[in-house]
């Protein structure tokens, strides 16, 4: 890869990062491992990767807190726990390194945080920052690639919108 990247071989790099989405679906503790070691063999020019711009330390680093907070949720934690989840959430979508292509599958994984039973755990400008993200992915035209439900978009809107209307009672 770092020869590649030498190269500005885009075509092959993408095809690596192909390789690397459909990985990084189902990411465990060891497997982060094994990224942050390629992370470092690829150093500090990985940047110029093309596609391979997630694999950035940090981005690494909050997606594995995120998925981890997001299990705690799961498994039937406080909301305190869920408010932790919301924090690696945002972190990620302000995060520079996580490309439009995870929005859609960060904000699906969430639909538990976003429909919050006992009251919302995200604020209003949190969700607006949600919404916004969502709405960068529509003028993007990258919701069609996704390999999420159909109804996928259409429940995470309803959610963000349950959301804010919450959020705003609330505050």
């Amino acid at each position: 890869m770092f020869w590649l990247q030498q190269a500005r071989d885009e075509y092959r790099l993408n095809r690596i990062a192909q390789l690397f989405d459909s990985v990084g679906k189902a990411i465990s503790d060891e497997s982060f491992k094994q990224w942050e070691g390629l992370i470092q063999l690829l150093g500090s020019d990985s940047k110029t990767a093309g596609r391979l711009d997630f694999l950035h330390k940090d981005f690494l680093s909050s997606y594995r807190d995120f998925k981890k907070s997001l299990q705690h949720v799961y498994d039937g934690k406080t909301t305190d726990t869920a408010r932790q989840a919301v924090e690696s959430l945002i972190s990620l979508m302000k995060n520079p390194s996580t490309p439009q292509r995870f929005y859609l599958p960060l904000l699906y994984d969430s639909l538990k945080l976003l429909n919050w039973k006992d009251r919302p755990v995200l604020n209003v400008s949190q969700t607006n920052l949600l919404l916004t993200k969502l709405q960068d992915l529509s003028m993007a035209r990258l919701l069609i690639e996704s390999e999420l439900p159909p109804e996928a978009l259409n429940s995470v809107r309803l959610a963000l919108a349950t959301n804010l209307g919450h959020a705003i009672l609330e505050e």
